[in-house]
């Protein structure tokens, strides 16, 4: 096997008599000066992803990483980090990475069974201050199990039981290393799967084909990943559609598809820009739909800030993650204000309050919401996620109210007579947008505030992140400053001289300069080096004349 410092490479937990315990990476001779400030913490994922990300991530920021790799049963593929990856660690703060893993079949097994490697995970993850635990990678690694088969590739009732037989395994897994953690744990989870009933759970075939494989003898799981992390000190955070890919994949380059005469840049370099929100907002919107795009980058930093404590979280937040459109990379004040408003949003609920959003400034309210009315909801509006709407009500219409309100209406076609059921009310201020539901037509029946969505408020919602990350790039608003951090005040030690005072001793004057008679008009002492060319040449050419005559 290679040193660990080139490539780290999984171990597979065989049983928890054979249980192997692997070597740590090589760490900097200056690690002991950052153990004060290191956290130890478990990553437990199927291989790559986000939790491959979140791994590297916590150890360039100088904790002391257990990544727990669960393959997919008779998988013979290995993890390994590059080497560059390996150096970007060890050149940081001082982390180090750690890798073992098992088969999710044998994660299945009774703790009795000889085979199970159930009691291993617990031992070597050990005590930790905080857990991360991920779902993404399951499909990628189905599809390269696929792939080592040279004959027949797997038909979809295997394909179905051994992707149930993974999210089962990294539920049992994340029971068993959350038992003896202290800090954070974090459930990194995609917005369509149900907190309740997740994928793997109650379906009888899987059952069937788990049973025989297992013979019957098979560990109870926990019904989702968060009943897994226990009660205490759990926070979930959610993400769209994945894009990205970690920095050990051979596709790894800011390019698609190498270097052209017009590059095309990939949108992990082009959708930096997060934004953080709840799951559900106050008046039951979803904050992710299916056009809700995530970096695995982001996700997975994110997910490490949350198990570290280096952001203000609060046990049981459910917060989801969306990647937007620039190319600079969010700094840690932009990451503990995203988060606190987040929180602040939950704890300080306003009733109807859909949105808001804070700028710098806004230097004319009165453009901005000009652009809200007449640009951006018209092009939202006409999107088929709101034009297909067809039964009950929907938005219709937008229009200025005053100079810094804009209205959303919907309406409802009952009987051959519209209705006004309900409208959103759009808020631009000098500092931020303030959007909220209010009331319909009064006369009709609608006249106080709907306590349910309205058809297609959550996409107009989505879109309203959208139309602020816009509004920064067109001009209409400015960037909040993120705030500086006061610099500690630097004291400087007193200048003690080694120099004996020799007493009081008389320094006779300094010399008079000497005049002289050839200097110049304007500064005395000074004169001018050497003749001028001009009047040499003058001369030689009056010299030359009187020669030849």
């Amino acid at each position: 096997m290679k040193s660990l410092h080139i490539a780290a490479t999984i171990i597979l937990l065989r049983s928890a008599n054979a249980f192997l315990s692997p070597s740590n990476t090589k760490s900097r001779p200056n690690q002991a000066l950052h153990m004060a400030a290191s956290k130890n913490l478990v990553v437990i994922s199927p291989p790559g992803g986000v939790g491959e990300v979140a791994a590297v991530e916590a150890a360039k920021q100088g904790s002391s990483v257990r990544w727990f790799v669960i393959s997919p049963p008779t998988s013979t593929s290995s993890v390994a980090l590059s080497a560059q990856t390996m150096n970007s660690i060890q050149n940081s703060n001082g982390g180090n990475v750690e890798l073992a893993g098992a088969q999710a079949d044998t994660l299945l097994l009774s703790a009795d069974d000889a085979d199970s490697s159930l009691k291993a995970v617990s031992t070597w993850c050990g005590s930790a201050d905080g857990v991360i635990c991920v779902m993404d990678g399951v499909e990628e690694a189905i599809a390269a199990l696929n792939a080592e088969r040279s004959g027949k590739g797997m038909d979809y009732n295997e394909i179905e039981n051994t992707r149930n037989a993974m999210v089962d395994a990294i539920k049992v897994a994340a029971k068993e290393a959350s038992g003896s953690a202290s800090g954070m744990k974090v459930a990194v989870l995609p917005a369509a799967l149900d907190d309740d009933v997740e994928e793997g759970e109650g379906e009888e075939d899987g059952a069937g084909f788990l049973g025989g494989l297992l013979k019957g003898n098979k560990v109870e799981v926990p019904s989702s990943l968060n009943s897994a992390l226990g009660r205490n000190s759990v926070a979930t955070l959610r993400h769209g559609e994945l894009f990205g890919v970690p920095e050990s994949s051979p596709d790894v380059s800011p390019f698609v598809g190498g270097p052209r005469k017009y590059p095309v840049f990939r949108d992990e370099y082009l959708m930096r820009s997060i934004r953080v929100d709840p799951s559900k907002t106050v008046s039951g919107n979803s904050m992710l739909g299916e056009s809700s795009r995530s970096s695995r980058l982001a996700v997975g930093e994110a997910a490490v800030k949350m198990a570290t404590n280096s952001v203000n979280i609060k046990s049981g937040i459910d917060v989801c993650l969306t990647s937007l459109r620039g190319m600079d990379c969010p700094e840690d004040e932009e990451w503990i204000e995203e988060f606190k408003r987040a929180q602040e949003t939950l704890e300080k609920a306003r009733g109807g309050e859909l949105f808001s959003v804070n700028f710098g400034s806004v230097p004319s309210v009165e453009r901005l919401s000009d652009w809200l009315a007449t640009k951006w909801a018209p092009a939202v509006l006409k999107t088929y996620d709101i034009a297909g709407i067809r039964v009950g009500a929907r938005p219709v219409y937008a229009s200025r109210i005053g100079e810094n309100q804009v209205e959303i209406v919907w309406q409802e076609l009952k009987d051959f007579k519209t209705n006004f059921v309900g409208k959103m009310i759009i808020d631009v201020t000098d500092t931020g947008i303030l959007a909220t539901r209010g009331p319909g037509d009064a006369s009709a029946g609608f006249g106080g505030v709907s306590s349910k969505p309205l058809n297609g408020e959550d996409i107009l919602v989505r879109r309203l992140a959208d139309a602020a990350t816009q509004a920064m790039e067109k001009g209409l608003a400015t960037k909040p400053a993120p705030k500086k951090r006061k610099k500690k005040a630097v004291v400087q030690a007193p200048v003690v001289s080694t120099v004996v005072s020799a007493g009081s001793v008389d320094t006779p004057a300094p010399a008079a300069a000497p005049q002289r008679s050839d200097s110049g008009p304007r500064t005395t002492g000074a004169r001018r080096s050497s003749e001028k060319k001009r009047g040499k040449r003058r001369r030689s050419t009056s010299e030359n004349d009187s020669s030849f005559q």
